[in-house]
């Protein structure tokens, strides 16, 4: 769709709809970055439940992922994916220098510095790999479901591209960060796979209880700009 030949898509709704883009793409990356800096952590729950830390924002980046997706058209959406990327490489470069630089004399915390960002690498692998396969399959297969049914059941592009992306990210990260990891997971393979039964079923319930905000994201964005949803491909 050719926004600027649109009768109702005026500089100003266009302006708008840009700087929606940017402040997706601002909150999209800040929680792709948070995983990799903060995420590794794993805390329990009643029930002998075993969750990453990044449980806790994550899997909105598949929601700000899909209104991008239904707004903005698959380039758009997977620029957002290569920025946030792009963006981990850079706290993994500049992570990386800040273990190699000499502590000084002063400074207590090497150790811990050290311990908390020497296995950066392999989750910053880990999760790089899961988010760029699941990110992906997420934003074609929204677009798939949104094709064969002509732009309607945003619930089900929304809830379908998840739910797949979802288990693909799960599985992904979760061998190649914890798997014979001992420095962040000691326990056995069936205590991993528990963790990414309980990952991931909670990712699906995440997913389940954001539609609302999928649809409330779309509207909003409709409402200001004037441009819908569904005339984007």
């Amino acid at each position: 769709m050719d926004l600027q030949n649109k009768p109702n898509a005026t500089n100003r709704s266009l302006n708008t709809y840009e700087g929606i883009y940017v402040g997706c793409m601002a909150i999209f990356v800040a929680f792709v970055v948070l995983t990799n800096a903060i995420g590794s952590k794993i805390f329990g729950i009643p029930g002998d439940i075993y969750l990453p830390v990044s449980i806790l924002w994550y899997p909105l980046t598949f929601l700000i992922t899909d209104i991008v997706s239904e707004m903005y058209g698959p380039k758009r959406a997977k620029f957002l994916v290569i920025m946030g990327f792009s963006m981990s490489v850079v706290f993994l470069v500049f992570s990386n220098i800040g273990m190699m630089l000499p502590a000084a004399p002063f400074y207590e915390l090497d150790e811990e510095y050290q311990r908390i960002f020497g296995p950066v690498w392999r989750l910053l692998f880990g999760s790089m790999a899961a988010y760029l396969l699941a990110q992906f399959v997420d934003v074609n297969l929204f677009h798939f479901f949104k094709r064969i049914t002509k732009g309607k059941h945003l619930w089900l592009r929304n809830n379908g591209s998840t739910i797949i992306s979802q288990l693909v990210d799960t599985v992904t990260v979760s061998m190649i960060f914890l798997y014979k990891n001992e420095e962040v997971f000691s326990g056995s393979f069936l205590d991993l796979t528990k963790i990414m039964a309980a990952t991931y079923t909670c990712k699906i319930v995440i997913a389940a209880l954001d539609t609302p905000l999928c649809y409330l994201g779309v509207a909003l964005v409709e409402r200001v700009t004037g441009i819908r949803g569904k005339d984007v491909t």
